[in-house]
């Protein structure tokens, strides 16, 4: 499918009865290496969904439903300043059996739109690590800009890896 046109997916605030898939998958030896160490913990993400139950803000862990209402995926955000509306964008990810369909590109626009049209945040960041190409790749495409790297600044797989990190603006949400 094109990137142009990617899947309808659903972006939902995840459950209890969606953390052990959510851990599994953040686990998962294709996924894993991608993260920061202990993503998939299960007590870490249920305490994301305890403070998200607490806000109404954008924060918190989300479930993935691809177009068949299958669990494809998660991602976690979390608004890091209330006063300057910023919100991060973090654990994105999506089961290896269903990558390179735009799911993920798609799941990130969502969680853009969620973020800076629906609930009128100023700014939406992330950073992954600079060995992370295809996430690099993905993150350009759903429009957000290359701010900067944190040289050798984490410790992952027997090396030190850069941190790459993105930022999108509420005015350019629309100009992908």
């Amino acid at each position: 499918m094109p990137a142009s046109h990617p899947p309808a997916i659903s972006l939902v605030p995840a459950g209890e009865g969606d953390i052990a898939f959510l851990s599994a998958l953040a686990e998962h030896p294709a996924v894993a290496p991608y993260l920061a160490v202990g993503a998939g913990d299960a007590q870490a993400l249920r305490a994301l969904l305890s403070e998200a139950a607490q806000t109404s803000e954008p924060h918190g862990l989300f479930l993935v439903r691809g177009p068949d209402g299958e669990r494809v995926g998660g991602l976690a955000l979390r608004v890091v300043n209330h006063r300057s509306r910023i919100c991060q964008l973090s654990r994105v990810m999506i089961r290896p059996d269903r990558r390179r369909a735009g799911i993920g590109l798609a799941a990130v626009r969502g969680a853009c739109r969620l973020v800076l049209a629906e609930r009128s945040f100023h700014r939406l960041e992330l950073e992954v690590y600079g060995d992370n190409l295809a996430g690099q790749a993905l993150f350009a495409r759903a429009g957000f800009i290359r701010e900067g790297t944190r040289r050798r600044a984490y410790w992952r797989r027997g090396q030190w890896l850069d941190g790459i990190q993105f930022g999108m603006l509420a005015e350019e949400l629309d100009r992908r």
